[in-house]
């Protein structure tokens, strides 16, 4: 073992289906070299492959180490992950299924790897580095363009004996509305209050959404036109559809933590993603507000509905501190 291994020098990875992050993080937690890329995931799982090994070698350039002298390597991916096997069961924004992804870094690293679904390394990040260091219990809501979850119980992430705990985003919400309608991703997602907004526009033709998709929508797909920042933008301005979407989203969020605070009695819900983080305090305040007005009894209401303080570092620091101490996460 090299002596930049024996300091813990660790890589953590953030995988999603349209970027990828990297970080080479030190023994205090900090990223001391990064490299960002697109995933290219329509080019194939090879190609994706080569660019995140890559991308890696580019991140441990810049933090003026070798590959060799890494310890171990962790990754965040869009997926159920079989944990003991590292298989990437079903990674539909990659396109990818049963991809056995440890086994293939592993042997084109010579590194450890370790592989979990990207809110579970997220929650991870934030227990262990950020808003929910020093707090046993806690459940974390990643909104963004989907809706992931993770669980940390007695101090440790609980995946379940079937290892998928945690799937907030496909709990149902509205059992009667037609398929597409139905689960809290499908209502409180980016790409649910997209296509809200879409549908409703003609009813606001005052709308600020009408110039970005005018202007976007041509040249790319419309959930890609309207992103979290446009989103923010026009609710900040006060426009009225936009609040009106972001706002019903906000209070059915609420309801299904306030659900899961019910059934768990947990004591702090950390919220993060790419819609939390554009939103920020009025967003969270719309959120809590439904949970307090939900949450079974009422003595849950001082549970902490909190932000995400790593934002979008979650994804590689966590991945970074289950690669240093994969038994540290375990149940």
């Amino acid at each position: 073992m090299t002596e930049r291994q024996r300091k813990g020098l660790v890589v953590g990875v953030d995988l999603g289906g349209t970027n990828m992050s990297v970080g080479v993080v030190d023994e205090r937690g900090k990223i001391i070299g990064r490299s960002k890329r697109k995933t290219k995931a329509a080019d194939g799982k090879e190609t994706v492959i080569t660019r995140l090994v890559e991308a890696i070698e580019r991140a441990c350039a810049e933090a003026g180490t070798a590959r060799t002298d890494v310890a171990a390597i962790g990754v965040g991916a869009p997926s159920a992950v079989d944990i003991e096997s590292g298989v990437l069961h079903s990674a539909g924004n990659l396109g990818w299924k049963n991809v056995p992804l440890r086994d293939i870094l592993s042997k084109r690293l010579g590194r450890p790897v370790v592989v979990d679904n990207d809110v579970n390394v997220a929650v991870w990040g934030e227990h262990e580095l950020g808003a929910g260091r020093g707090k046993h219990d806690m459940l974390g809501v990643w909104v963004g363009t989907g809706i992931g979850g993770g669980l940390i119980l007695g101090g440790a992430l609980w995946r379940g004996p079937l290892s998928t705990a945690g799937e907030i985003g496909n709990s149902i919400l509205l059992p009667i509305p037609s398929p597409g309608h139905r689960t809290v991703e499908e209502h409180c997602s980016r790409t649910a209050m997209v296509r809200a907004m879409d549908a409703l526009l003609g009813f606001y033709p005052n709308s600020m959404l009408r110039e970005f998709i005018e202007d976007r929508a041509a040249r790319e797909p419309l959930d890609r036109a309207i992103g979290s920042g446009v989103i923010a933008e026009c609710y900040a301005k006060g426009d009225t559809l936009v609040r009106r979407v972001v706002d019903a989203a906000a209070d059915l969020l609420g309801v299904a933590i306030a659900n899961a605070v019910t059934l768990l009695s947990i004591p702090t819900v950390v919220l993060g993603g790419g819609v939390t983080e554009a939103l920020g305090k009025p967003w969270i305040a719309r959120v809590r507000d439904s949970f307090e007005e939900h949450v079974f009894p009422q003595s849950l209401r001082r549970v902490e509905v909190i932000e995400s303080t790593l934002k979008d570092d979650a994804g590689v620091l966590g991945a970074a501190m289950m690669a240093r101490d994969p038994a540290a996460s375990r149940a």
